[in-house]
């Protein structure tokens, strides 16, 4: 069992990591930057993590865990396509609003990754793609969606989504996160129940 302590500044390592990730790019980041902002000596962090890659892949798995968890309650429902769309995309957008850092350095950084410690990552992002793309298929046999390729589709919406880590703060919006969220939601639906333009 982990202490309280240790869990804690496991963490504390995590979110500095992630700031400086997110600011200067993880390859320019070290892990004696990570150490000085925390006013730790480096030694420190080594106690918790063995190497940067290790804090990288541990920022990736909790945001893609994240993702998924909120996720699947949602793809297991037995809501109509056009319902389980919606609640998806606000799903979406509300977890990349959470940590909009994270997942950034998720976008920026998960297909660089390469070896066995990579393939669980990038297989579980996989995955929750062609489960939005299977939903988006489920809506097209149902007559509700307009017939295209149900993966190309997934990919523009959660593109749609992801995006809002990149404007949502600062003065680009005024907008909360759930009504972002709805419009977002409000655009997946009706684009593709709409007819092609």
């Amino acid at each position: 069992m982990v202490e309280p302590r240790e869990a804690a500044r496991r963490n504390q390592i995590l979110e500095v990591a992630t700031t400086l990730f997110a600011q200067q790019g993880y390859r320019e980041t070290n892990l004696a930057q990570i150490a000085d902002e925390l006013g730790f000596r480096r030694q420190a962090v080594y106690h918790y993590f063995r190497a940067k890659d290790d804090i990288l892949y541990e920022l990736i798995a909790e945001a893609g865990e994240a993702m998924t968890s909120s996720a699947g309650p949602i793809f297991d429902s037995d809501s109509s396509p056009e319902v389980k769309l919606a609640e998806l995309v606000r799903n979406h957008v509300r977890v990349v609003s959470s940590d909009p850092s994270r997942f950034r350095i998720q976008f920026n950084e998960l297909n660089k990754l390469s070896g066995d410690r990579a393939k669980p990552l990038q297989d579980g992002i996989s995955a929750y793609i062609h489960r939005i793309a299977d939903v988006i298929q489920d809506g097209q046999r149902a007559g509700v969606f307009f017939d295209g390729p149900p993966t190309s589709l997934a990919l523009l919406i959660i593109g749609m989504c992801n995006s809002t880590t990149e404007w949502r703060d600062g003065a680009r919006t005024k907008a909360s996160v759930d009504e972002i969220a709805d419009n977002a939601a409000r655009l997946a639906v009706v684009g593709l129940t709409g007819t092609r333009g």
